[in-house]
């Protein structure tokens, strides 16, 4: 496997269950359209003033990760659990995203979701906007942070992240858990078209004249939503407020042309390797795949098909698919999810 800065190692209600591979098979007739988007010593903001980019009554912390300053969340006590948010590299993706979770998982687990290098408020000194330079920023927080065991959970593009560091370092995760990602699943449909079906960056919220970037996100956000509650204005206003700093600017003018298109594929060829270490058994850490069934983008067949394959080597593959909900489920339902995710990590 590839080398990395770690170690020498390479690197109720809502019909939700548990489903073996014989059962998740009877599924694929049924499933619907689902999507992909959003998702030491440590530096406080000083007292008494609250960045605009912390939402939900959490303060995020920012500390040096080999040069890059980073934001993230570090909430309770108890063993670590990273959460890595999805989305590509924008102002306006971060750990924010986790908020609606952050105290229900507290309650358990120390809670650590910081943003992705170039995401959010993480700057990216180097100008290295790949899968690749944010997987060896994340193993530098790892270290910085001085995790050795952990539970790591990544959702929609941030799966991508917490399964290559499980996979290359298994010793030190306890559980993985998956969310709604088409980034690593075996190629179902064709994802731009699904992304296109639902209108993402071409609907009336985008395309009005005059249409504010809070729009267009609220737009994107409300196309991969089966409800809508969990869009607040709060969340809205702190992603364009981290959008409009220099650190987001840079990111949004990198990630323009042929940009974003290399970073697609990256990501592509890591999925077929990290495919390929699947199937040959390397993936034997207890693994959760949770889903939303009325997700657009990342539809239930693409999460379906990944759990017949991680599940073909590993008997500690479950899967969880929850009703009324869409790529963003941990928002939508907050408190079903903190309780079914404390329930798979601590059941081992």
């Amino acid at each position: 496997m590839p080398g990395h800065p770690i170690g020498a190692k390479p690197h109720k209600n809502r019909c939700l269950r548990f489903a073996s591979s014989r059962l998740l098979t009877q599924w694929f007739g049924l499933v619907i359209f689902c999507g992909l988007l959003v998702g030491c010593a440590t530096q406080s903001v000083p007292a008494g003033s609250v960045s605009p980019s912390s939402i939900g009554g959490h303060q995020a912390r920012f500390v040096d990760v080999n040069g890059a300053r980073t934001r993230y969340y570090d909430v309770g006590s108890g063993e670590p659990i990273l959460l890595i948010h999805g989305a590509r590299p924008s102002g306006t993706s971060s750990a924010n995203t986790w908020v609606p979770v952050l105290t229900g998982l507290s309650k358990r687990f120390r809670v650590l979701a910081p943003d992705r290098l170039g995401h959010g408020m993480t700057e990216n000194p180097k100008g290295d906007y790949s899968v690749t330079a944010e997987m060896e920023h994340l193993y530098h927080f790892i270290k910085v942070m001085k995790l050795e065991k952990f539970h790591i959970m990544g959702q929609s593009t941030g799966a991508y992240h917490a399964a290559r560091v499980t996979l290359e370092h298994p010793e030190m995760v306890q559980t993985l858990i998956l969310a709604d990602s088409a980034t690593l699943s075996p190629p179902i449909g064709n994802v731009a078209e699904r992304r296109a079906a639902i209108g993402l960056g071409t609907g009336a919220g985008a395309r009005s004249p005059g249409a504010t970037l809070k729009d267009q996100l609220r737009f994107s956000l409300e196309a991969l939503s089966k409800n809508r509650e969990h869009i607040t204005e709060e969340f809205l206003s702190a992603a364009v407020y981290m959008a409009s700093l220099p650190n987001g600017k840079k990111t949004d003018a990198a990630m323009r042309g042929d940009a974003a298109k290399r970073y697609e594929e990256i990501i592509a060829k890591g999925a077929e390797e990290m495919r390929g270490w699947i199937k040959e058994g390397r993936l034997q850490t207890p693994t959760l795949l949770y889903w939303g069934k009325n997700d657009p983008s990342a539809i239930p067949a693409v999460g379906l098909a990944l759990f017949e394959m991680i599940s073909e080597k590993n008997p500690r593959a479950r899967m969880l698919i929850v009703n009324n909900a869409g790529h963003f489920h941990y928002r939508e339902h907050p408190e079903e999810f903190t309780r079914n995710v404390i329930n798979f990590a601590t059941g081992w």
